[in-house]
């Protein structure tokens, strides 16, 4: 059964190592995690894949790529190990092998479930607050008038109509700061005038939103 053992082992390691540099390196909109499109659903999976998150919740399943490639790993070395160096009887070697495998797997989805996920899942208030985020001038602003800003926004691109809380004119490509949005329209100010009060370096939009009231 040496063999046997082995082929899963070969199996089990060259997936889960294909399937990682896949899946981190193989295109797409961002990372992904092996296994994950199988642990979240098609919803989930979307949702992450796009920068978004999956508000109804994820439905997680130990049976995965990432779980099943582990037990396969696990149960082919330990079942190889097993049969070259001990004495045991073939049925205690399948069962001893057996459970390394689902340890095995049992450590990876642990490990997807209480940290990977978690933090892909998680939704933040301030990443999809409007008041303070630094946006560009994209149709100009004319003075008293309304333009058009681009800005992104939990993971996603946006464009709004704007106005300049000064009644400046802004030309296109201004760097700006949304102060306040009433009625659909985001009200502006020059980025480096906001900077500038602020004693902060032009461009460094981090401060921006700790500063803006709700």
């Amino acid at each position: 059964m040496a063999p046997f053992f082995l082929g899963c082992f070969a199996f089990g390691l060259v997936f889960t190592v294909a399937s990682f540099l896949l899946g981190a390196f193989g295109g797409g909109h961002g990372l992904h995690i092996p296994g994950l499109d199988g642990l979240l659903g098609d919803h989930g999976a979307d949702a992450l894949a796009h920068g978004g998150v999956d508000h109804h919740g994820a439905n997680i399943s130990p049976f995965n790529l990432s779980t099943i490639s582990a037990f396969l790993t696990w149960f082919g070395g330990a079942g190889y190990l097993l049969e070259r160096y001990s004495s045991f009887t073939g049925v205690l070697i399948v069962t001893l092998s057996t459970a390394a495998g689902i340890v095995g797997g049992g450590a990876i989805f642990l490990t997807l479930t209480r940290y990977v996920l978690p933090r892909l899942t998680e939704m933040r208030a301030e990443d999809y607050r409007l008041p303070g985020t630094v946006a560009r001038v994209t149709s100009p602003i004319r003075a008293g008038g309304t333009g058009e800003i681009v800005y992104t926004l939990g993971g996603s691109r946006h464009a709004d109509g704007a106005r300049s809380v000064s009644g400046e004119a802004l030309e296109r490509g201004t760097e700006v700061v949304v102060l306040k949005v009433e009625r659909g329209i985001a009200y502006v100010e020059r980025w480096d005038s906001y900077a500038h009060e602020l004693d902060l370096p032009p461009g460094d939009a981090g401060p921006a939103k700790p500063e803006i009231g709700p």
